[in-house]
């Protein structure tokens, strides 16, 4: 088994569990993983972040950046190319600089500090958008007819036209995504499209938007709250290319489950 882990799980019990269970079992790292174990006191956080699984460190894959992935994503084999070698080869010298950073080695901490601090900054960046995120999703609440609303509201059966309009909207959402990233020279042919990064990441964030509409909307919530929110998406895109998710969120292992039924049945 290979399973996207989330940040609230790394100091979790079962994770040890996982992992000492069946050799077979790997923990699948991501960059934004990475980033969320840098977040505040970069040492003190790194440190307690790869605890557990410094004990396994032959259990450990590091995946290459997001940005990579969306343009691997776009290859027909390059589900296969995911993974760091590197990285992931020398994890256990990483959990050793890490160990001698918190023992007080100089360089090693100045190293840590400075990712702590790059990783501080991206999620900054990324609270500034939740303004526009928010406001989105009030267009999106305006935009469905009254009765479509009350249905998600009350989680009741969709009628296929407002099936079919979250299909439109998803695919539309995928081609702003595809449209505005650096990485993408060329819109995707259809055949890309099932195991783009892009599109599931489309999918995910979209049925999060759907919740927040059914739980009357994120007016009131903190943006801090949006933004992990649309941050763990990221997590729940990448878990579709593996065999699931490791977290202790339960919205987020719904959303999971959702975005797996949806690129089944639909794309």
């Amino acid at each position: 088994m290979k399973k996207i882990i989330d940040a609230n799980y790394f100091q979790d019990p079962a994770l040890t569990d996982y992992l000492r269970s069946d050799k077979r079992n790997f923990v699948v790292f991501s960059d934004y993983a990475c980033m969320e174990a840098y977040k505040g006191n970069a040492i003190k956080n790194i440190s307690k972040s790869i605890e557990i699984v410094s004990q396994f460190p032959d259990q450990v894959i590091v995946l290459k950046g997001t940005r990579d992935i969306v343009k691997l994503s776009l290859l027909p084999d390059g589900l296969n190319k995911f993974e760091d070698p590197i990285q992931t080869r020398e994890f256990k010298i990483f959990c050793l600089g890490v160990s001698r950073a918190v023992q007080g080695d100089l360089a090693l901490a100045s190293q840590v500090l400075q990712k702590g601090q790059l990783a501080t900054e991206h999620f900054n960046k990324i609270l500034k958008d939740t303004e526009a995120i928010a406001k989105g999703i009030k267009e999106l609440t305006k935009s469905f007819k009254h009765d479509h609303l009350r249905a998600l509201r009350k989680k009741e059966k969709l009628e296929p036209e407002v099936i079919n309009r979250i299909i439109r909207d998803i695919l539309l959402t995928a081609g702003f995504l595809f449209r505005d990233h650096p990485d993408v020279d060329e819109r995707p042919q259809a055949s890309q499209l099932p195991n783009s990064y892009i599109l599931r990441y489309a999918v995910s964030a979209y049925l999060l938007a759907l919740q927040w509409i059914s739980d009357g909307g994120p007016g009131t919530v903190k943006r801090k709250k949006l933004r992990n929110d649309y941050v763990d998406m990221l997590y729940v895109a990448y878990a579709t290319f593996y065999d699931g998710l490791l977290t202790r969120d339960a919205k987020m292992k719904g959303i999971y489950e959702e975005t797996c039924f949806v690129l089944k049945n639909v794309f």
